[in-house]
């Protein structure tokens, strides 16, 4: 009787494990700061000024979001309303749960290159009442097709 309660109690241990890991929202999987949710940029034919995009995802809400992108052999541009960088759709926050984009221009000027390297700073402060200034910068792959 008594063995039959501890398979009983780990049996339902092991459930409610299980159903904990299985109800984890991806804001929570994401880790605390803002990350991309994937660092391959949109294909772009070289020669041609193209708009992509980068989705971010976060943990934790972060405020007052400007991304600036460098690369070689490609010519980068921002929104007309920001002009020397680009933030979020939406607004410069980014919130757990609510996954949003930034957006910028790129115009490759090599032909030969198949794949570009971006690196995408966003620099941020965390949201409340001690607000921490932080940045980090991200590397881009922009997949490039000739003419």
């Amino acid at each position: 009787m008594r063995s039959r309660r501890i398979v009983t109690l780990a049996a339902l241990s092991l459930a409610t494990g299980l159903a904990t890991v299985a109800t984890t929202t991806p804001a929570t999987a994401s880790g605390p700061g803002p990350r991309p949710v994937t660092t391959w940029l949109q294909a772009v034919p070289t020669g041609e000024t193209s708009w992509v995009s980068v989705s971010w995802t976060t943990g934790r809400k972060i405020c007052d979001a400007a991304m600036t992108v460098e690369g070689d052999d490609v010519r980068i541009g921002y929104p007309g309303t920001t002009g020397t960088h680009t933030s979020f759709s939406r607004s410069d926050k980014l919130k757990p749960g609510r996954p949003d984009y930034t957006a910028f221009t790129v115009r490759p000027t090599d032909d030969e290159e198949l794949f570009l390297r971006l690196e995408a700073t966003l620099s941020y402060h965390t949201c409340g009442r001690h607000p921490v200034e932080k940045a980090r910068t991200y590397r881009l792959t922009l997949p490039v097709s000739r003419r």
